[in-house]
């Protein structure tokens, strides 16, 4: 994923528990990543999860066949 030009996007801030924090900062640096990159990921695949969750309640159940 790449970043957008600095002031295109809207910052966003939020105070994780610091033992949370501290475990995601370093494993993102583990991976060579930095923690906003990582972020974005979670986010992504979070948006992701949830729209094929609402997908699939907004789909009628459809009936097994007889065969």
């Amino acid at each position: 994923m790449g970043r957008p030009a600095t002031g295109q996007t809207k910052v966003m801030g939020f105070r994780p528990p610091k033992a949370l924090r501290d475990e995601f900062e370093k494993l993102a640096a583990s991976e060579g990543r930095t923690p906003s990159d990582a972020l974005i990921e979670a986010m992504h695949d979070w948006v992701v999860k949830r729209r094929r969750a609402a997908s699939a309640k907004a789909r009628p159940a459809v009936p097994p066949t007889d065969s």
